[in-house]
This record gives C-alpha cells, sequence and structure tokens, in this order.
C-alpha cells in the first residue's frame, strides 16, 4: 500500500453569528505519495476528533467525513456536517481553553485509517462589536411641545450644504406612528390647503415637490379619505396629472372594495384620441387583465367597428392571444349561423389561417387545437379539411412533431394520436382511402414513410394483453397481393418476432383455398445466399414440417436440387451440424406400430443411395437396434445382381481390421447362412487369389494348412457318472459297462487305457452336430502334449520314460520295460517327476 502524506490546513466556515460560535468548519488537505506526487482524483475517508487541552487530550467531538480530492490533490472538507461518532459540534465550549484537532485518515475511502496527525486550532475573532454614544446640546428639552400664533413660518432649518435641512426618526415599532406628521385642525379648511406641502422651486424636469419613499413593502405615499380623493394629482398644462412609476414593482395599482378599481374616461365628444394608452418598450405583456370570478375578463362592445381589433406586424407576435389559466377556455367564438364560422382565420399571405400551439406546459396534458362533437347530443365532425382546387397538389392535411417520442408510453409524443374510445365500438381510429385507377407509389389509403436514419414506416400495435385482436390485418378482395414488403437495402423485407408462445409468421390457408401458405423464390442467378434461413438458440426446433394426414402420400419436407454438379453441399437437402454435440441429420420413426422405415434412401443413377464419412475418429456409419430387428440389414432383390454388403480398406498402411464383429451377449459372434442351391459358405482371399474356403456342405479347405492353439487330439466321450467327478490330467480307459464310454483308471498296466483328460485340446473330435453343445462329455485327448496326472508308484519318472497306468484313480507311473504290453502304453514323460504324492508333468501321448 501506498503512504499518503497531508499538508492540511484548517479555514473556518462562513456560517458565523455575533457572540456565537461556529456551527461547521472548513478542512483543506493536499493528498501526496511517499514520492511527493499528489494523489489526483482519490476517494479519501477521514475521522476527525476534538481534542480538549493537549494533543492527547480529552475527546470532545468526533465524526466520519469521506471525500475525494481534486485534479491537484485538493481535499476539501467542513467539519461539523459529517457522520457524528460522539459529542456534540455546536455545544463545544470554544472559550474555555486550548483545542486541537486530530485526523485519521484512509487514502481507499474506507475505515482503516493509516495516517494521523494532529495540530492545535488557533484563536480567531467569532465577532466584533463596537459601540459610540454621544450626546449633542440645544436651546430646548426634549419632548418640546409649544402653541404660537403667528401668521409667518413658526421653525425655519436652512441647510446650504447636501445634507438634510430637517429629519424626522422614529425607532418604535408601534402601529400608526409618524416620523414627521403634519395637521389641519379646523374641520372646514380652505380650498387647497395642506397638512404637508412639500415644494420645489426648480423649473427643470428633475425636481420632486413632495417625496414619500419606503424601504420594505409598504407605502411611499399614502392618502385616504372617506368620499373624496385619497392622492390627487392635477396637470394644469400638457404634463401629468399624476405619474406613478416603479423600477420593478407596479407603478400605478388601484383597487376597490365594492366599487370599480379604476375609471378613465374622456367625456369631450370632439376628443378622437384614445381613452387609454398602454406601452412598453420591454417584454412584458402591456394590460394584463384577470378575474377570479364568474365576470369576464375584458368586455368590449361597438356599432359598426371591431369589438377587440388585435393587430402586430411581428411574425413572433399575435393580434390577439388569450390566455386561461383555469379549467375554461382561452378564446372563444360562439355561432348560431348555418353559413358562418364562430371562429375564422383567413390567411391571405404565406402564413397561417388557424394556428394552434403548445408553449410552456410541460406536463403533456395541453392541446394546440381540440375540436370536439357531441357535447349536449349534438352531430357533425370534430373535424373536416377540404382541398377544392382539383389543381392544387398540395397536402390537404399535415402534421409535423420534432418530438423525441417517449419510449416507457408509445402513446405520448407521437406527430398524431386517433382514439376510437368505445369498447362497443366498430368503427377505425383512422381510415385512410384512396380511390384511383392507378397503382403508382404513393397512392394508397394510408402513406408511412421514415425519412430520418432510424424510425418506422409504420407502426401497428395491439397493446391489450388480454385482447385477441391483431396489431394489423391486410385484405384484398381482387387479383393483387394482400400485403407486399420489399427492402431497397441491406435491411429485411419482413421482421417477425413473438414475445409469447405464439407464431413470429402463421401463414395458412382455409379449407376452401388451392393455394399455398407459403413460397420463397430467389430469382437472382448470382445469389449465393440461402432462400430460407431458419435459427434457434433454444432448446426447440429450427424447422419442424408435418403432414397431418393418415391417408396423405405427401412428403413433409421435400428438398430438390438441380445441378450437373455433385459438389459439397449441393444436395436436396443438407444438415449441418456445427457445436460438439448434435446430429447433421435425425429421421425418427415413433409410431411403435408404424413399419415405415425412418430413413430411405433411394437413386436411380449409378450414385449410391447412402454415402457416409467420418472425418474423425468416429464411425461412418453407426447402427443399432432396440428390438428384434437387425442394427444392418443389407440385402439384394430377385432381380439385383450386386452385392448385399462389400467392406474395402484402401489405405496400406491401416492395421485396423476392415471387419470388426464383437458380441457380449450369449448369442453367435457371426452367423453366415447360406440359403441357395449352390456356392461357397464363405471364400477367403490373398492378393484375389483363394486361399481358404468352406464349402455348402460346412468342409473347410486351407491351402496353408491349420494352426490350433492346444498341443493335442481330443474326442468328446460320455463318462461312467457325473462330469464333476472328473478333472484335466485323468487317465481315462475304456468301459465295460456301456459302449462309447469312458471312465477313470484304477489299475496298474490296464490294457483298457484310451487318453487323458485333455487340459485345451487343439481338435476336438465329436459324432455330435456342431450346435451340440457337449453336455456330459468330456474331451480325451489320444495324441498330442498333454498335462498328465502322475506318481512315484514305479520310481522315479525321468524324460523319455514309459508310462502305464497305477493302482491310483486316474494316476500314471513310470512302466517296467519288461512287464509292458502293447496296448498299455500311455505316452512318453516330456518332464522329470520325483516328488511324492500326485503331481502333473507333459506327457506325449501316444496310446500303442
Amino acid at each position: 500500500m501506498k503512504k499518503i502524506l497531508l499538508t492540511a490546513g484548517i479555514v473556518l466556515g462562513t456560517h458565523l453569528a455575533f457572540a456565537q460560535a461556529p456551527e461547521k468548519m472548513s478542512y483543506q488537505a493536499i493528498v501526496r505519495n511517499t514520492g511527493g506526487q499528489v494523489l489526483a482524483n482519490q476517494s479519501v475517508g477521514v475521522r476527525v476528533s476534538v481534542l480538549q487541552g493537549s494533543p492527547a487530550g480529552t475527546v470532545v467531538y468526533s465524526e466520519r467525513l469521506t471525500g475525494s480530492t481534486n485534479a491537484n490533490g485538493l481535499l476539501t472538507m467542513e467539519l461539523g456536517t459529517g457522520t457524528v461518532l460522539s459529542g456534540t459540534f455546536n455545544t463545544i465550549n470554544w472559550p474555555s481553553g486550548s483545542y486541537y484537532l486530530k485526523t485519521e485518515t484512509d487514502p481507499t475511502g474506507g475505515t482503516t485509517y493509516t495516517i494521523t496527525g494532529t495540530s492545535q486550532l488557533l484563536s480567531v475573532p467569532y465577532a466584533m462589536y463596537a459601540k459610540t454614544a454621544g450626546s449633542g446640546g440645544g436651546g430646548f428639552t426634549i419632548p418640546y411641545t409649544n402653541s404660537v400664533n403667528n401668521a409667518g413660518t413658526l421653525f425655519s432649518l436652512t441647510n446650504t450644504g447636501d445634507g438634510t435641512s430637517l429629519e424626522g426618526v422614529n425607532g418604535t415599532t408601534t402601529s400608526s406612528i409618524a416620523a414627521v406628521r403634519g395637521m389641519v385642525t379646523s374641520t372646514a379648511p380652505g380650498g387647497f390647503s395642506s397638512a404637508v406641502r412639500g415644494m420645489n422651486s426648480g423649473t427643470g424636469g428633475l425636481g420632486i415637490g413632495t417625496w414619500g419613499s419606503q424601504d420594505g413593502s409598504g407605502w411611499g405615499v399614502y392618502g385616504v379619505t372617506p368620499a373624496g380623493i385619497g392622492v390627487y394629482g392635477n396637470s394644469s398644462a400638457a404634463g401629468y396629472g399624476l405619474y406613478a412609476n416603479s423600477n420593478s414593482g407596479t407603478g400605478l395599482n388601484a383597487t376597490s372594495t365594492n366599487g370599480i378599481a379604476a375609471a378613465i374616461s374622456i367625456f369631450n365628444n370632439a376628443n378622437s384620441n384614445n381613452v387609454l394608452n398602454a406601452n412598453t418598450v420591454g417584454n412584458g405583456t402591456v394590460i394584463n387583465v384577470s378575474s377570479t370570478g364568474t365576470g369576464s375578463g375584458i368586455e368590449s362592445s361597438t356599432g359598426s367597428g371591431f369589438a377587440v381589433h388585435g393587430a402586430t406586424s411581428a411574425q413572433t407576435s399575435a393580434g390577439i392571444i388569450g390566455d386561461n389559466n383555469g379549467a375554461g377556455e382561452a378564446v372563444v367564438g360562439r355561432n348560431t349561423s348555418d353559413i358562418a364560422g364562430a371562429v375564422v382565420g383567413r390567411n391571405d399571405g404565406g402564413g397561417y389561417g388557424v394556428r394552434g400551439f403548445v408553449a410552456t406546459n410541460t406536463t403533456g396534458t395541453s392541446v394546440g387545437v381540440f375540436g370536439q362533437v357531441g357535447l349536449s347530443s349534438g352531430k357533425g365532425r370534430a373535424g373536416r379539411f377540404e382541398n377544392l382546387n382539383a389543381s392544387n397538389d398540395r397536402n390537404t392535411f399535415e402534421v409535423e412533431s420534432n418530438s423525441t417520442g417517449n419510449i416507457p408510453d408509445n402513446t405520448l409524443g407521437n406527430v398524431s394520436s386517433f382514439l376510437s374510445n368505445n369498447t362497443n365500438s366498430v368503427s377505425a381510429a383512422v381510415r385512410g382511402e384512396t380511390k384511383t385507377i392507378f397503382g403508382n407509389f404513393g397512392a394508397a389509403g394510408i402513406f408511412g414513410v421514415a425519412s430520418g436514419t432510424g424510425g418506422f414506416g409504420g407502426l401497428f400495435y395491439s397493446s391489450n394483453t388480454t385482447g385477441n385482436g391483431r396489431a394489423l390485418v391486410a385484405i384484398t378482395d381482387g387479383n393483387g397481393d394482400a400485403f407486399i414488403a420489399n427492402a431497397g437495402k441491406d435491411g429485411d423485407a419482413v421482421e417477425a418476432n413473438v414475445d409469447g408462445a405464439g407464431r413470429a409468421i402463421y401463414g395458412w390457408t382455409p379449407t376452401f383455398s388451392l393455394g399455398k401458405p407459403a413460397e420463397f423464390q430467389n430469382f437472382n442467378t448470382s445469389n449465393t445466399n440461402s432462400v430460407v434461413t431458419a435459427k434457434t438458440v433454444g432448446n426447440g426446433m429450427a424447422g419442424d414440417f408435418f403432414v397431418d394426414n393418415t391417408n396423405g402420400t405427401s412428403a413433409a419436407l421435400h428438398g430438390k436440387v438441380n445441378s450437373i454438379f455433385a459438389n459439397f453441399g449441393t444436395a436436396g437437402v443438407y444438415g449441418e451440424s456445427i457445436g460438439t454435440g448434435g446430429y447433421a441429420g435425425l429421421f425418427y420413426q415413433r409410431n411403435a406400430s408404424g413399419n415405415g422405415p425412418a430413413l430411405l434412401a433411394l437413386t436411380d443413377g449409378a450414385g449410391n443411395g447412402i454415402t457416409a464419412n467420418a472425418g474423425g475418429s468416429g464411425d461412418g456409419v453407426e447402427a443399432s437396434v432396440d428390438g428384434t430387428g437387425n442394427a444392418i440389414y443389407g440385402w439384394v432383390p430377385n432381380f439385383g445382381t450386386g452385392k448385399a454388403g462389400y467392406f474395402r480398406n484402401f489405405n496400406n498402411a491401416n492395421g485396423q481390421p476392415v471387419v470388426h464383429i464383437t458380441t457380449t451377449g450369449t448369442g453367435s459372434t457371426l452367423l453366415v447362412n447360406h440359403q441357395g442351391p449352390s456356392g461357397n459358405i464363405a471364400v477367403y482371399q490373398s492378393a484375389s487369389t483363394n486361399v481358404a474356403r468352406i464349402n455348402k456342405a460346412g468342409t473347410g479347405f486351407f491351402n496353408g494348412g491349420t494352426q490350433n492353439s492346444g498341443a493335442d487330439v481330443a474326442e468328446a466321450f460320455d463318462v461312467e457318472g457325473n462330469t464333476s467327478e472328473y478333472e484335466p490330467g485323468d487317465i481315462l480307459i475304456i468301459s465295460t459297462d456301456s459302449d462309447r464310454t469312458v471312465e477313470k483308471s484304477s489299475k496298474p498296466y490296464s490294457n483298457l487305457v484310451a487318453g487323458v483328460y485333455a487340459t485345451k485340446p487343439g481338435v476336438l473330435l465329436t459324432e455330435e452336430n456342431i450346435d451340440s453343445e457337449l453336455f456330459g462329455k468330456v474331451p480325451m485327448g489320444v495324441i498330442g502334449v498333454i498335462p498328465t496326472k502322475v506318481c512315484m508308484e514305479g520310481g522315479k519318472i525321468k524324460r523319455g520314460d514309459l508310462l502305464v497306468t497305477s493302482s491310483k484313480s486316474g494316476v500314471a507311473m513310470k512302466a517296467n520295460p519288461k512287464k509292458v504290453k502293447i496296448g498299455q502304453v500311455i505316452g512318453k514323460a516330456l518332464q522329470d517327476y520325483d516328488q511324492n504324492g500326485i503331481g502333473k508333468i507333459k506327457v506325449l501321448v501316444n496310446i500303442k
């Protein structure tokens, strides 16, 4: 982890109050690494503690703050705004002694604090207060009251400087007090007498006779009277009788409780001047009229003139504008005539006859032009637009918007919206009709154009999730197509998708139709793209074809290719598997009682019915059977001259067998059945020359002879007793009780000795059929090398000694040549034997 160096400074916050401690303090620090480089834009976590008395003093307040350094490594925080860990910041008694600030920093923004620093908080002036007091003298004592009867001025002050000659100040908060008050006490004063009179002897336009001002929201000049004039202004010449001005407020405000707030009149019939002139050089409204009652904002009547005449020469202005801030109408035109319009907009130039627009409303509920019909059971049209000029090729009705639209709610932000708001209605929200003999581009009942880089020329959306209505229905009663789609560039002519369990495209023909549900054709011979492509990333099929007719003889899928080439991929049906699993083709006959093949391949030419090739270590053809049928059944009909099966290996370096047959069952590994009148069961060739064969009778012929793994020739014989009492190596003699039966020897030098129970005969002879399992018989070796039971009853056995039967059951011994007779010798010993008991040695059996 990098070590962090902090260069810190404490700056008191600006939230101060006189004679009070600050509520928060600013903290700044430069964060650097061990190399002295600043850590820019680094998230930092800091735990701040205020210690009292010393750097190791008592913690009176602690909090945790987080922040980030800027591009210069500067960390800025406000102490007192973090997560409080202990104490209360605004209750620290700062004047009570010295305080220290301890900071603990985690440069990763967490709470593992690795950098610690403590510094003293220096004293600062929390508030400054200066108070001065003095008094001046005069010739009277306040309060002062006096009464004098004199025609002259009683009190006069003249100031030739820039100061005020007389100033009255009152600092109380009592109502209706006055800093300076003038009173006329007579109830019948003379004309134009005044309690307070201000005079200005200047003849220029900048002087003021009386100036009343107020620093708050009160009145600068206030005049009141029960029935007279509160404030009266008069001009004896061309000046203003009353002039009102305001820098940011209202220049003149007239109100009344029960009467008229303001009355402005001209009583001279010969005066052609305007009764009221109102103008502005700013951007505000010249006259603003509002009413909270049921009366009219402005009511005007006239004889032959205009009741209201508004004119403007600016494109951005309006002759008349009506505003409504409530639920009423901004402008209403009433009409009881059958020929005139309640509101008529006429345009003799290039502008608009009627223009309705929405300017500042942000709620989305305002309407520029709103036409209604059906109020008070009225009938008619809410809007109608006509073009009465046949040579006018301009659009009769246009709607345009530069709105970005509304993605979450597609009912908002549209250029136009039409709604048939009646659940029992069969009317169309929009009906477009064209009546023409031409089929030109654009001659359409509805013509939708998307001229931008995005958007749709038309969008039809059935938005009710429980509804069954179509988003789009196209029907034609003529010979034309109900729907034509064309993509001029690289887009799709038709793209269809489905979010539910339905079908993206469903083509069908009714019971009375003879047409096709779908047909796809490519007329460009240089176009190598597929005519139809079906792809899925799910577990369903990319294509599913079904002929649902039990008596039908047509194919569910018919793939055809007309080509003179046999290149890879030139196929009526081309199946491809590109994953690590899956099948390039699967044919499944799943009716358990059906007899039709899962796959049938026929050819009328010289080509193969099926060609299979495995490019890797897989099998070219793998066939299996779950029932009693054949995994592979090759046959030639009675008129055929070909082979039912043919296997070849053309790789001289391939040491694998051409045919490998394995079974783990109890049946035969290979069964060859010759049912013809002649020919061999099997013929074996080497270099196209016969070397072995088995004829139809089962006789084997071998040019190179035969070689067996056994060492003797044996023949199967029945035995006296049970075969479980016999074992290989037993000496067998001819039984005198049963024909063609043997038993174990039991006397020395027996003339009935026949052979030895063979351990592994090379050739086993029998009179039984080859299908016999030879139960109850033992293989008796008559010639060859056979392991034989021996003992030392006739002495130690040496190699080459003659052997005869002994007194021990089924055991041979060394023969005494002087006692041996013809027919007693079993054979010659091939091994020495000098051990007590019975053992086995190899013997060259040759009865003589």
